[in-house]
């Protein structure tokens, strides 16, 4: 076995489980933060699944779809968060 598949397993897994708290906590929470817990869940299991077809050889589906994908979710996730960010200032 390949190290690059053995540490894409690796990730693939921890990642995985690392999702499970945000996903975990967007029950409980109300709001903003639980829009932001949400996004940052979506973009952890989007990204463990890129290390996952990166593990049964879909480099190509992985490189050009999941990847960027995973990218669009993270950036999503800053642009709501500049937006929660601008609002309380403009209250404070």
């Amino acid at each position: 076995m390949s190290e690059l598949i053995e540490i894409n397993i690796i990730s693939s897994i921890a990642i995985f489980f690392a999702s499970v708290i945000p996903i975990y906590l967007s029950f409980h929470l109300e709001g903003n933060l639980r829009k932001l817990t949400i996004l940052v869940g979506i973009f952890a299991i989007v990204h463990a699944i890129y290390h996952a077809t990166e593990v049964f050889g879909f480099e190509e589906i992985a490189d050009n779809v999941i990847y960027p994908l995973s990218v669009l979710v993270l950036v999503i996730f800053g642009i709501w968060y500049l937006r929660i960010r601008s609002v309380k200032r403009a209250i404070v």
